[in-house]
């Protein structure tokens, strides 16, 4: 008997609730691995992509990250719909939670565009010397929600907004 005959043997005594259920299994599990496999293959172009626009470590970070949440998500949404979970009311679920979240979160997502902003800009760089908001120091990080001062003795961490919406002195390029 060969593997084939008996495969096909093991198949006709499964219940019949079974199959479609192994299907639908095997076709998550493909979907997840497709996605897995478009990532690794995505971060290279990406990291290329970050080095010819000469990007920062910190942008290529963050736009590596959400392009691969992006595809994690819609592989996500391609499973549960195959499974048969009705993916119109799970993204009005997320929608409206969104709103609520994002009206509770406003200031860390405000300061969050002013980072992409300012970090997209390039006004204000790593090691300038800048003053913002009565505080003058020298620029040693810029993150997604604050930039952080080296000032005489101690870090200040201005967030982006400020950055974003307040005259900044450059007082001297490196």
């Amino acid at each position: 008997m060969n593997i084939f005959a008996a495969s096909k043997e093991i198949i006709n005594q499964l219940p019949s609730f079974a199959l479609p259920l192994f299907y639908k299994f095997t076709f998550c599990l493909v979907t997840f691995i497709a996605i897995r496999m478009l990532i690794a293959s995505i971060t290279p172009f990406i990291h290329d992509l970050c080095k010819k626009n000469e990007l920062d470590y910190h942008s290529c970070y963050v736009l590596n990250k959400f392009a691969r949440y992006l595809l994690i998500i819609f592989g996500t949404t391609i499973a549960l719909q195959n499974i048969g979970v009705d993916v119109s009311m799970l993204i009005a679920t997320f929608g409206v939670t969104g709103i609520v979240l994002s009206y509770g979160f406003k200031d860390i997502i405000a300061n969050f565009i002013a980072g992409l902003l300012v970090m997209g800009y390039k006004h204000i760089k790593l090691n300038d010397y800048i003053k913002v908001d009565g505080h003058e120091g020298k620029v040693i990080d810029i993150n997604l929600r604050y930039a952080t001062l080296q000032t005489e003795g101690m870090l200040v961490f201005v967030p982006n907004i400020v950055l974003y919406t307040q005259s900044v002195a450059v007082l001297n390029k490196k």
